[in-house]
């Protein structure tokens, strides 16, 4: 029993540096001080001073976390149980009993510590915490793997609406612009065929629609539907997989694509919370008749970046895509629709409370277009290559009734700039959606 004791903490103290208003300086300048002190090794000195914070009024997720950390270190098993129980409440709720198992652990009760695993997986857990106490259970009793609850599905559907004032994204030298009120709908279910998140065969069907009921020829329905294989390795989880789309436009078929995508997501990022993702995409385009121009490939890169500091979440996004269509060609004028993208959108996320939390973000995008457009204008014939600067700005609030259920409002503008006026436009929108999880 006592190699159990060497079993690591998964926990990283993580400075949280924005509090309600009504704490006083004083308190959060002890919290940062402990802090401190834990990272220069001085867990006595880093108790007195969290708990100091404690005594001047200070109460947050944050430092109940880092307390109980402390207090595990310093061996006071009974404190930091007690500490990591007022996180049972809140979103933290899978890792408060994780934790709570390790402490068991450490006092060597067994039965206390399967049952805090087995409370994880019934809290509906990240991935990651499914496979650590899913190990830990095996650790603490080998037949329990076939028994023990792994989660092998999950689901999501959220129903909105909004109105949009530039529909057809007519050019900012328009006369006017189209605006309408719009429904829109997300459905999305995954379910391992095979084995489970640290090692398995997993599909996963997405719906998306959106619908202008004053102006049907701007809907669009897209489904996705494919099949990847997960497997959980020392660098993080990997995945390897098989998908394909199929797009309507105007309640008509438009095109059917055929994607090969791999990707890596690892926790050994830099930061507090840190998350990291790279993935990979090549897609084959089948347009439908009417359409043609816009068969052939495009291939995706993404990079993500996500950093979660006490009751912050910042988040940081790159793509780049390479599309190699075959292009418009109507006999006088030549349209690209082949362009090269980089693009760069950048998050932030407050939690005010355990359910009330707000957002903002921004983006840039930079599109050129490889062949040049040959377009007929007034003067003649111009041949340009077409150049797009795309800026989007967000805000947004979201509320959440409990872990699987949340109402969202955002406002979204965006204004892009093209070196082709009849592609420049601006847009602003307007959603509320309610989403539940399963």
């Amino acid at each position: 029993m006592r190699r159990l004791l060497t079993i690591a903490l998964v926990l990283c103290l993580a400075l949280s540096t924005a509090h309600a208003q009504e704490h006083t300086t004083e308190a959060k300048t002890l919290f940062r001080e402990g802090i401190q002190a834990f990272n220069a090794g001085d867990l006595d000195e880093a108790r007195r001073l969290l708990e100091s914070a404690v005594s001047k009024g200070l109460s947050s997720r944050s430092l109940n976390y880092n307390l109980g950390v402390v207090y595990y270190k310093l061996g006071l098993y009974e404190e930091a149980e007690q500490t990591f129980r007022t996180l049972i409440p809140t979103r933290q709720k899978a890792l408060a009993y994780y934790n709570i198992g390790l402490t068991a652990l450490a006092r060597e009760n067994q039965n206390a510590a399967t049952q805090a695993f087995q409370n994880v997986l019934a809290s509906d857990p990240d991935d990651n915490l499914i496979s650590l106490a899913t190990r830990q259970l095996e650790r603490l009793d080998p037949t329990m793997h076939a028994a023990s609850p792994r989660k092998r599905w999950a689901g999501l559907v959220s129903i909105g609406g909004g109105y949009e004032d530039n529909v057809a994204l007519f050019p900012d030298t328009a006369p006017r612009k189209l605006d309408s009120g719009f429904v829109e709908t997300l459905a999305a279910a995954s379910y391992y065929l095979y084995g489970d998140s640290s090692a398995g065969l997993r599909s996963d069907i997405k719906f998306y629609s959106r619908q202008y009921p004053s102006e049907h020829t701007f809907d669009l329905q897209v489904i996705q539907a494919g099949a990847k294989w997960v497997q959980r390795t020392a660098p993080g989880v990997i995945s390897v997989g098989l998908g394909g789309d199929y797009i309507w436009r105007d309640r008509r078929s438009r095109e059917r694509r055929a994607r090969l995508m791999a990707g890596i997501t690892t926790l050994d990022c830099p930061g507090p919370g840190a998350r990291c993702l790279v993935r990979a995409e090549a897609t084959q385009i089948f347009p439908l008749p009417g359409f043609d121009a816009y068969r052939g490939q495009m291939y995706r890169l993404d990079a993500h970046y996500r950093l979660r500091p006490g009751n912050w979440t910042a988040e940081l996004k790159y793509r780049a895509d390479y599309n190699d269509r075959d292009n418009l060609d109507t006999g006088e004028e030549f349209f690209s629709v082949s362009p090269e993208r980089h693009g760069l959108d950048a998050g932030i996320e407050y939690d005010l409370t355990d359910q009330l939390s707000v957002e903002a973000g921004a983006g840039f995008r930079f599109s050129y277009y490889r062949t040049p457009h040959q377009l007929i204008v007034p003067e003649g014939r111009q041949t340009i290559r077409r150049e797009d600067k795309r800026h989007t700005l967000s805000v947004g609030t979201t509320y959440r009734f409990s872990r699987r259920t949340s109402l969202s409002l955002d406002l979204d503008r965006t204004d892009n700039n093209s070196n082709i006026d009849r592609y420049s436009y601006d847009s602003h929108t307007v959603t509320a959606s309610l989403a539940v999880g399963f």
